[in-house]
């Protein structure tokens, strides 16, 4: 009987010494994080819930804890094992969808990804600007560019002064090769933010690429005449000349990128160009010497 009831406090010491064990790491997991020592804290959380289940016990919070720290730590392949047993365990919140969503966007399983983000929008209606925002930027990094207007439209739709929803749309667009929508959105932005780099060289080399379209398609149709006459010569450089005036929308966006990156190459060649067709010879010779 003595030996009995020895086994059993052993017994109860042991599992008791297991659960302060867990408690411990659990503990130190959540000050890791709380100093965004993610991989630290994941690791934490880990072994945390690895006692638990040591002990007979089920810690879906630790697992999803793991999870959710090695997502943002980008080891995305621990975050969906840990994510993983997070669910099979019962964990059913709304954080526990949008990081499967990281996870998996990480591992590059976009349909996966976008699966985790639906249902737990579906599941979680107070959280749907969320989960909306996350499957815009989800469609967008994984070259979507159809999906990631429809949700980035609805997420401006929900937040209409967030500059970088206006941002991934208009270079949305931009891939759709839809420059009206895409110039409209990125002017939004500038209007927002009006040092944003990225949407003020879009918006240069956009206008740019517009008139330079026009202004080789007309020079290419001149060349191709086999015996062009002084009229068609004048007509050609007339028109030209009305073409090149399109330039004068891409110069301002060109002029205020090359200010904030002085080094970008294709800034400058822009502005060589557009410099040399509209006779701003002086300008264009400056541009031209930084391309060597």
């Amino acid at each position: 009987m003595k030996q009995l009831l020895s086994v059993l406090l052993l017994t109860g010491c042991v599992s008791a010494l297991f659960a302060q064990n867990a408690d411990v790491m659990k503990s130190d997991a959540i000050m890791q994080e709380s100093q965004m020592q993610y991989l630290a804290a994941a690791e934490l959380y880990e072994k945390a819930a690895q006692l638990y289940e040591s002990d007979g016990h089920t810690d879906a919070f630790s697992w999803f804890k793991a999870g959710q720290n090695y997502a943002k730590a980008k080891a995305y392949q621990k975050a969906v094992t840990m994510l993983d047993k997070a669910q099979t365990s019962g964990y059913s919140e709304a954080e526990l969808y949008l990081s499967m969503g990281d996870a998996f966007a990480g591992t590059k399983q976009f349909d996966k990804a976008e699966k985790a983000l639906i249902d737990g929008r579906n599941q979680f209606a107070s959280q749907k600007a969320e989960f909306t925002k996350k499957l815009g930027y989800l469609y967008f990094n994984s070259e979507q560019y159809e999906k990631a207007v429809t949700s980035l439209s609805e997420a401006i739709s929900e937040e209409p002064g967030n500059y970088m929803y206006h941002y991934l749309l208009g270079s949305s667009y931009e891939r759709l090769k839809d420059y009206a929508k895409a110039t409209e959105e990125l002017e939004k932005v500038v209007a927002l933010q009006p040092n944003h780099l990225n949407s003020i060289k879009k918006l240069g080399v956009i206008y740019f690429k517009q008139t330079d379209h026009l202004y080789s398609k007309e020079t290419k149709r001149y060349e191709a005449m086999k015996n062009p006459s002084r009229v068609d010569y004048h007509n050609s450089t007339k028109k030209l000349e009305e073409i090149a005036k399109g330039y004068n929308k891409a110069l301002p966006y060109l002029e205020q990128a090359h200010q904030l990156s002085s080094k970008d190459k294709a800034i400058i060649s822009c502005l060589s160009i557009a410099y040399r067709r509209l006779k701003m010879e002086d300008k264009a010779s400056q541009m031209a010497a930084l391309l060597k």
